[in-house]
């Protein structure tokens, strides 16, 4: 999945930074706490970090200190990210690559394509990492793009919950959401709240129709396993459209397609403050994005039929790159990176949602932050993700393709049936013309 820029504003506040730890583990003691070697006389490393969605600044911030605190020998390196090209001249040049952080939509594309997996299943033994105390669908994930092997370790996944707007509610005395809201009670809210007055017109509600599709609560598939063919056009899929269009298709609405990008959706909320409730299903907003709104969370809506049930994860990994010459270092600072005692500190800040089953960590999201404060921060910790749909490479295309059959939808160009029939056909297409390659 394609992160918007507005994701990264946070996210790399999240994400990853720094450094590492090293060397031979027979010079030092084990803290049991992490799962990782206490630095004790241990030779000086540099390590490579590739994170595509921060700057150096942000990066040293915000993991920098507390790499150097628990690892003094380690130095982290910032590989500054430029362009979807430069991972392609990093390998092609031989540059020092150490760590790679790639969301799991993005691991085909950056780590896969180019061979820079390794597996660490031999240094989790060896720290007795346990990777039961993840959220049991980022180590599905990572077995499926592995044949069984892990190549890396859960960081946080993206959050996903509905913002809204409290003044509109107040406007036309419409009571706020709340947790637990189903599909059909947001769809009845939003109709209450899809009003033109003094001349503006009032949206009650509006989707990131293509990453939802990418973290369908349904599971649904894209592609099918075994005939890796595009499996679009099925009663699943209709139904999914069907629900998230009939949001556009109030009275009143007009929509064209430049306005149903997802930026312009998420403008039409924070700057345009004409939209009740927006679902971005995976973003998380700045303090400045939201300032002067008075605004709040609901947890992401649920079916009726499956009480609770969120979206899929979409987890964030760090991977030790194959082409790395410290594996071990750079697998003791992965194991930091992920564990409560690190996590514990991030989450407070209500930079992402932790990975970790442990409930001290997921509790305390936000409780250091601002933005946060007075807010249902707890709305972003779904009672239970998803199980994990089959990865794919070509699970990017295709929903492409699911989002271009919601425009066409929306806009009166085609009904649903034809509009996934389309969409099927053009995956379909695209993986016969790369099995001819």
């Amino acid at each position: 999945m394609k992160i918007r820029k507005r994701i990264r504003s946070v996210v790399l506040l999240a994400a990853l930074s720094t450094a590492a730890a090293c060397g031979n583990p027979k010079e030092g003691g084990t803290d049991a706490g992490t799962g990782t070697e206490t630095p004790d006389k241990k030779e000086p490393v540099t390590l490579a970090f590739y994170w595509p969605y921060g700057n150096e600044e942000t990066f040293m911030k915000d993991y920098g200190d507390q790499i150097r605190k628990k690892f003094p020998h380690v130095t982290a390196k910032l590989i500054p990210y430029k362009d979807t090209k430069q991972i392609d001249e990093l390998v092609m040049t031989g540059e020092q690559l150490d760590v790679m952080a790639i969301s799991i939509g993005s691991v085909d594309a950056f780590l896969l394509r180019l061979g820079l997996q390794s597996d660490i299943t031999s240094y989790i033994t060896k720290y007795k990492t346990d990777l039961n105390q993840y959220e049991p669908a980022s180590i599905e994930i990572l077995k499926q793009i592995s044949n069984g092997q892990i190549y890396g370790l859960p960081i946080f996944d993206v959050p996903s919950g509905v913002y809204y707007n409290k003044d509109i509610f107040d406007k036309f005395g419409v009571p706020y959401p709340k947790d637990g809201m189903t599909w059909d009670t947001m769809y009845e809210t939003a109709k209450r709240l899809t009003v033109k007055d003094g001349g503006t017109q009032y949206y009650g509600a509006v989707i990131s129709a293509s990453h939802l599709a990418l973290r369908n609560p349904q599971s649904m598939n894209m592609i099918d396993p075994v005939t890796n063919k595009a499996a679009l056009a099925t009663d699943g899929w209709k139904s999914f459209l069907d629900n998230v269009t009939r949001f556009y298709q109030l009275p009143g609405m007009e929509w064209d397609k430049t306005k149903l990008q997802v930026a312009n959706q998420g403008n039409m909320f924070m700057k345009d403050r004409t939209v009740a409730m927006w679902l971005p299903v995976s973003a998380l907003y700045t303090e400045k994005e939201l300032e002067g709104m008075n605004w709040d969370l609901a947890a992401f809506p649920t079916d009726a039929k499956n009480p609770g049930g969120g979206p899929q994860a979409y987890p964030f990994y760090m991977f030790v790159s194959q082409t790395s010459k410290h594996k071990e270092p750079a697998y003791e600072v992965i194991s930091y990176l992920a564990s409560p005692e690190f996590q514990l500190e991030l989450s407070k800040k209500g930079q992402y949602v932790s990975m970790l089953k442990n409930k001290e960590v997921r509790s305390a999201f936000g409780q250091n932050s601002a933005l946060y404060k007075g807010k249902n921060a707890k709305a972003f910790l779904a009672e239970k993700n998803a199980p994990p749909m089959q990865i794919s490479k070509y699970n990017a295309s295709a929903g492409g393709q699911l989002f271009n059959a919601f425009i066409s939808v929306v806009t009166g160009v085609q009904d649903a049936n034809t509009a996934l029939r389309i969409a099927e056909e053009t995956v379909n297409k695209t993986i016969e013309a790369d099995s001819k390659k």
